[in-house]
C-alpha cells in the first residue's frame, strides 16, 4: 500500500480580552472559517508560529497584535479535505489571544465577527471538520475558566 500524502493546514483560534472567538466566512465555499491556512512548500522545516503569522497577516492585514499561546502544541488536531486542490490534509489548530488593533480582511473571506465563546453554536455554519474543533475549544476554554484560570 502507498503511502498517502497530507497538506498540512494551521489554524488560529483568536480570542479577545470579552472571551469573544473570531469567526470569518469563506468567500468561495461560503461557510464558517478560522484563520490560518495550509503550509507553503518549505515551511515544514520552520517553526510552525513563522507560517501563522504569515498566514494571519495576509487574511487579517497588518495593523493588529496577538499572542499565540502555548506554540508548542497545538490545542486540536483535525483531519479534512481541501476540495479546491483535492486533497487531504492534517489541521493543527492553536490559541492565540488578541490584543489590539484594526483587522482587514483579505479576498479569501467576505465576512467576520466576534461570537460568544459561551453560548456560540457552529453547527450549520461551519463545515463538519471545524464544528467539532470549535466546539472542543468552547468545552476546553470553559473548563479552564470553571478551574479559575484564564485557558492558557
Amino acid at each position: 500500500m502507498a503511502p498517502g500524502f497530507f497538506q498540512i493546514t494551521l489554524k488560529v483560534f483568536l480570542v479577545n480580552a470579552d472571551r469573544d472567538l473570531l469567526v470569518l466566512r469563506d468567500a468561495k465555499q461560503q461557510c464558517g472559517d478560522l484563520p490560518g491556512g495550509r503550509l507553503d512548500p518549505g515551511e515544514i522545516y520552520q517553526p510552525f508560529t513563522r507560517s501563522i503569522e504569515r498566514e494571519l497577516r495576509e487574511e487579517l492585514g497588518t495593523r493588529w497584535k496577538y499572542r499565540l499561546i502555548d506554540t508548542q502544541q497545538p490545542c486540536f488536531v483535525f483531519p479534512h479535505f481541501i476540495q479546491e486542490s483535492d486533497s487531504e490534509a492534517l489541521g493543527l489548530a492553536f490559541r492565540a489571544e488578541y490584543l489590539s488593533g484594526d483587522l482587514t480582511l483579505s479576498d479569501e473571506h467576505d465576512r467576520m465577527e466576534w461570537v460568544s465563546l459561551s453560548d456560540y453554536d457552529p453547527r450549520g455554519y461551519f463545515p463538519a471538520y471545524l464544528v467539532d474543533a470549535v466546539l472542543e475549544f468552547q468545552k476546553s476554554y470553559a473548563s479552564g475558566l470553571r478551574n479559575g484560570y484564564e485557558a492558557d
